[in-house]
């Protein structure tokens, strides 16, 4: 947990939420599962690039704080997310290292 400097009303904790992830190579889907606990789900911000994601959740003066790979490169448009009773469940769509190969002519 950092302390972060602060005036009336601004974030004065800056924690690492807990993370558990799933890896279904079946479906090719990364799961994770944040417990974000307390924070309201207009609080939440969740971005999604191919290799990594970045979350905050605000919760009065703290603010639940990730950046993280994602362990795979993964298609950014077909990630999906679901918050309910302090648990964000977000699913990502593992990327085909072959979807945007081209072939050779020999």
């Amino acid at each position: 947990m950092a302390v972060v400097e602060h005036q009336d009303n601004e974030i004065q904790y800056r924690v690492y939420p807990d993370i558990y992830r799933r890896i279904n190579h079946d479906e090719k889907t990364v799961e994770l599962e944040v417990s974000l606990p307390g924070v309201r789900k207009d609080e939440i911000k969740l971005k999604a690039l191919p290799k990594w994601f970045h979350l905050e959740g605000n919760r009065g003066h703290m603010q639940y704080s990730a950046n993280q790979s994602w362990g795979f490169e993964i298609v950014p448009e077909k990630t999906t997310a679901k918050y309910e009773n302090g648990l964000l469940k977000i699913q990502a769509h593992i990327k085909d290292p072959l979807a945007d190969a081209k072939e050779v002519s020999l």
